[in-house]
């Protein structure tokens, strides 16, 4: 029983750090959609801050090649509202982009989303590429994937703590007389604990 106790223990923490070692290498660049351009179209966004990474299809494909044209895009809430806060890799609020991060982890990303509320939004765009080579993709970075199942973790993590503190009983050891004799309470009145 005590060493089941201990494997469960660490397969819970194994887990855990599997969790996070996939979670880590996984691609998370259209984690909330993509939209063809210049069509554009509907992406379903959470709350909080969304990357925005840029892809085109053929020679330009390379994550790291900046961007050949400029690209215009705008984001706002499918019920009508203002435009979603835009601001571009060097800082700037802006909702034009021709520079592609090469941050570890967000690279290709042209921008990033100050998003109000969770709820789906519509994305307009504007680019002199043909229709349907060039896309834009909502996502996230690795870190903040990983911060994203922080509920998971924890529960892991606790379950593992939790479990290898539970007692178990000990092994109970006989004790055998060298003689053979029985053990016990000793009829004799002279000697009431002798066995």
């Amino acid at each position: 029983m005590r060493w089941l106790k201990s494997l469960l223990s660490v397969l819970l923490l194994v887990v855990a750090a599997g969790v996070i070692l996939a979670t880590a290498l996984s691609d998370h660049t259209d984690d909330y959609g993509q939209v063809s351009l210049p069509q554009g179209g509907i992406v379903h966004l959470p709350k909080g801050t969304v990357v925005v990474y840029f892809s085109q299809l053929g020679p330009n494909s390379d994550p790291i090649q900046q961007a050949s044209v400029p690209l215009a895009f705008q984001v706002f809430p499918a019920g009508g509202g203002n435009p979603v806060p835009v601001s571009s890799q060097n800082g700037a609020v802006s909702a034009t982009a021709s520079q592609r991060s090469e941050t570890v982890g967000e690279l290709g990303a042209v921008a990033k989303l100050a998003v109000p509320s969770a709820g789906d939004y519509t994305v307009t765009a504007s680019t002199s590429l043909p229709p349907g080579s060039s896309f834009l993709k909502f996502g996230t970075n690795a870190s903040s994937a990983i911060l994203q199942k922080w509920h998971l973790l924890v529960g892991l993590i606790l379950a593992s703590i939790l479990l290898a503190l539970i007692p178990t009983p000990r092994p109970k050891r006989r004790w055998e007389d060298d003689g053979g004799a029985p053990t016990g309470w000793s009829s004799d009145s002279r000697a009431p604990y002798a066995g």
